[in-house]
């Protein structure tokens, strides 16, 4: 495994067959969200998203927790003067496009690895991956409300897609523990395994997923993100431009040669 200098002990990042795993790294602080790991993440996650090297993401937590989200212990100290907050604004929006954004947009599977509490913004960089895995003690918590905060890192806009308007908007109105078991029922994580088993079930997902064919999976994604919003016509317009473009290539030639020969294939992003 080849570690990589993310320039900062807050976010760990290393590659591995194929593989990125980044780690938020302060378990002291239940991995609470600091500036410079945010910039960080900002950082590997442009390097995932143009290196063909980088097949799949994993994200996760060093320690006992996933993320707690913002660090509760430092906000409120300062009140921000007017201009003070505008520069705020602007630096959250382009980090949180930088990092819940690029995670839904780039056309790399991800994969958020959930070893304990997922909170607050915490929360949504899980529901920003495209799959979840949860520890049976892990739980998930908006938390916004329960300091007066209306939420960020895109968090409403991914629970209205993955649970419907009626739970998410009762998850952020009336924040409760979501344990694992409940957090599988409502589709916010697709499997949910003993805490000794997690690291290794992750392992294999990831593996799964740095193994798949890497333009059709970028075609999948990018296709399913539009499901909810775009026109069907349109949709399917687009969807046989993609998949017909998948057929000229040497992956999906691969694909085919391994099904007559009953092997698995070995895709190669070409």
């Amino acid at each position: 495994m080849g570690h990589r200098n993310t320039g900062t002990p807050d976010l760990l990042s290393a590659m591995d067959e194929g593989v990125l795993t980044l780690t938020l790294n302060r378990p002291e602080a239940r991995n609470a969200m600091s500036d410079p790991m945010l910039e960080a993440m900002d950082r590997e996650l442009a390097f995932a998203e143009s290196s063909s090297e980088v097949r799949c993401v994993v994200l996760q937590g060093n320690g006992r927790a996933f993320c707690a989200g913002g660090d509760v212990k430092a906000m409120g100290e300062s009140p921000l003067t007017p201009s003070a907050l505008d520069d705020r604004v602007e630096y959250q929006r382009a980090i949180q496009r930088a990092t819940s954004g690029r995670l839904v947009a780039m056309g790399k599977p991800s994969l958020a690895v959930i070893n304990g509490p997922a909170a607050g913004a915490g929360l949504a960089l899980a529901l920003a991956c495209d799959l979840r895995i949860m520890a049976r003690p892990a739980f998930l918590l908006t938390a916004f409300a329960n300091v007066a905060l209306s939420g960020d890192f895109g968090v409403g806009y991914l629970l209205a897609r993955l649970v419907g308007m009626a739970r998410a908007k009762e998850m952020m109105f009336l924040p409760e523990r979501v344990p694992s078991e409940r957090a599988l029922d409502l589709g916010l994580t697709n499997w949910v395994c003993e805490a000794e088993e997690l690291e290794a079930q992750a392992a294999l997902i990831a593996k799964r997923l740095a193994a798949g064919p890497p333009q059709a999976l970028a075609y999948m994604k990018a296709h399913l993100n539009s499901a909810l919003s775009a026109e069907f016509g349109a949709y399917m317009d687009h969807e046989v431009r993609c998949h017909i473009d998948c057929s000229q290539t040497a992956d999906h030639l691969e694909g085919v040669r391994a099904f007559a020969e009953k092997r698995a294939p070995v895709f190669s992003a070409r």
